[in-house]
């Protein structure tokens, strides 16, 4: 039996539900529809986690989850962990008696970032990303739509999802190629790229450059949050293919609490 991606999966669940927008989804209804019960949990040892056999399941978040999007985006991952795994017991059943636990205690790293070396992890996103902003809602929302910072705060807004979510989603299957670069204590700890965007690597642990306005805000400065031409060097200078010539758009939005910042980098017309 042919194995079916999770995106198709999480498609084949807003179908089977004859959900027509997002407004009409609520995660916990369907979970419970699904035989899957949501708790909370005082535990510090994960963000969302989820029990399960093949027909029902117990998932758990974290209490000290409060925002109602990222709490959504968790109950989503753990759903998905409940069809994935499903699927590849119908599908592969030796890979699944092989490998299969029916335990899955998910980090914060493991739902909020791309998470390429935990492949069921990133598995689990792909089926959330897709159950909360179902490709042809998206693609509805974005028509005609230039990208920039604004249009990721309307996407989250319109789906009920973080930023993060918002442009996560926009860089895998948005039509402009983008990047998105997640900043820590002056430090970028992870980064993604649409498949057509020219550069790919930023090392992680890569100290964010003064001439970026990303600088201004973990040095305490107001940071300036409207798009702006910057050298494509400042944040790709270890990127063989990045020339000096190079410019792209950049704007970010700063997250004070996490004493972070979200950037958004897309081609200028005047490379």
């Amino acid at each position: 039996m042919k194995s079916i991606s999770p995106a198709a999966l999480a498609a084949q669940l807003i179908d089977g539900y004859c959900l027509k927008n997002p407004q009409q989804l609520n995660v916990e209804e369907l979970a419970f529809a699904e035989n899957l019960l949501i708790k909370e949990s005082d535990s510090n040892n994960f963000y969302g986690r989820l029990i399960h056999n093949t027909n029902a399941g117990i998932i758990s978040i974290n209490k000290s989850i409060t925002d109602n999007a990222s709490k959504r985006f968790t109950v989503a991952h753990e759903i998905g962990h409940f069809f994935n795994e499903r699927n590849l017991k119908l599908t592969n059943p030796a890979v699944y008696v092989k490998d299969h636990k029916n335990l899955f205690r998910c980090g914060e790293n493991d739902i909020t970032s791309a998470n390429k070396i935990k492949r069921r992890e990133d598995n689990a996103n792909e089926f959330a990303a897709e159950l909360l902003m179902h490709r042809p809602w998206f693609n509805d929302f974005i028509f005609k739509r230039d990208i920039n910072f604004e249009l990721i705060k309307e996407l989250a807004n319109y789906f009920n999802v973080s930023l993060t979510a918002a442009a996560f989603r926009y860089v895998n299957i948005g039509k402009y190629p983008t990047a998105v670069i997640y900043s820590k204590n002056g430090n970028v700890k992870w980064s993604t790229f649409h498949d057509y965007f020219p550069f790919k690597f930023i090392p992680p642990g890569y100290k964010v450059r003064k001439e970026t306005a990303v600088n201004d805000f973990f040095n305490g400065r107001t940071m300036q949050t409207c798009a702006d031409l910057i050298p494509a060097y400042v944040w790709f200078a270890e990127d063989l293919k990045c020339k000096a010539s190079t410019y792209l758009y950049e704007q970010s939005v700063a997250m004070p609490n996490y004493n972070a910042v979200l950037t958004l980098l897309w081609e200028s017309e005047f490379n």
